[in-house]
């Protein structure tokens, strides 16, 4: 067990998206009981939707550069306890203006969750193991709309939409808590082994090139074609996240509790394939010599 802690790591991160991605899909599971309880109007409720993307976005760039000085410890500490205060927040607001204002620290609080766990796997993991990891954090983010829509469905249901965002709060000011004792870098793990520490370190990386500014990043084919990529694929996620269950309600006229199940369909899918084909066989791949871009 103590030779694979790196696994630990691994875990942790995955359960912080999932924790994580339930605040985000809180939002979508309320839209009914929002609109009644503020008397705002379904593009209303689009611009609140879309607050808390705008926080996410402008507040990326900037993460990476505080990442790479502070370290995935410290900005994970401080991004996990104000997304917890976020959920809170938006759970005791009176008012529309409130609920913005929670939705747009969310944004910020959560902003770090990628760039950090990304920079964790590189640091806690070799090579040829990190597509894998990567898949567990992943892989996470459609598992929580599966599990977590019914979940949150049925506390609004039964307890009512506050309840339902003070529960997650909850869960994310517990998470914190689990972060905060376990997460170590590598050198300062006490019970990581020699040989462990070895292993991660033959190619981490530290043994990366040097840094690139902001300017020479974005002359690259690969970082252009990342970019374009992973916009074209937060257009498709987000429309399944945040449009879906309210779809199926309001257009089809499938009850609420049914709407809620069946949206979790297509998350269970890409579960299953982001462990199997982005984690497990891309890393096999790997690990037989394949190029890694292709």
């Amino acid at each position: 067990m103590r030779a694979r802690r790196r696994w630990r790591i691994g875990w942790l991160l995955g359960l912080g998206v999932l924790i994580n991605y339930f605040d985000r899909v809180n939002l979508s599971v309320s839209h009914d009981a929002l609109i009644g309880a503020f008397g705002i109007s379904d593009v209303a409720f689009g611009y609140l939707s879309g607050a808390y993307n705008w926080t996410y976005a402008m507040c990326q760039l900037p993460v990476g550069v505080v990442l790479d000085r502070l370290g995935v410890k410290k900005v994970g500490r401080i991004s996990t306890f104000i997304w917890s205060l976020a959920s809170f927040g938006a759970a005791i607001t009176p008012n529309l203006p409130g609920f913005f204002a929670a939705r747009f620290v969310l944004g910020v609080g959560e902003a770090p969750t990628f760039p950090a766990n990304a920079k964790a796997v590189g640091n806690w993991f070799p090579q040829e193991e990190r597509s894998f990891a990567t898949s567990l954090f992943d892989a996470a983010a459609k598992f929580a709309p599966a599990v977590g829509v019914p979940l949150i469905g049925g506390l609004l249901l039964w307890l009512g939409w506050r309840i339902s965002f003070a529960a997650t709060g909850l869960v994310s000011l517990l998470y914190f808590a689990l972060f905060f004792a376990v997460y170590r870098e590598p050198e300062e793990d006490r019970e990581l082994t020699a040989e462990e520490l070895a292993l991660i370190r033959e190619h981490s990386s530290s043994s990366a090139a040097p840094a690139q500014s902001l300017g020479e990043l974005a002359r690259q084919r690969k970082v252009l074609g990342l970019a374009i990529g992973f916009g074209s694929y937060n257009y498709v996620f987000y429309l399944l996240l945040t449009w879906l269950p309210s779809y199926l309600s309001t257009a089809l006229h499938i009850d609420l509790l049914h709407s809620f199940l069946y949206t979790g369909v297509p998350w269970l899918v890409a579960t299953a394939m982001d462990l199997a084909i982005g984690g497990l066989l891309v890393d096999w791949l790997i690990q037989r010599g394949w190029n890694a871009s292709r």
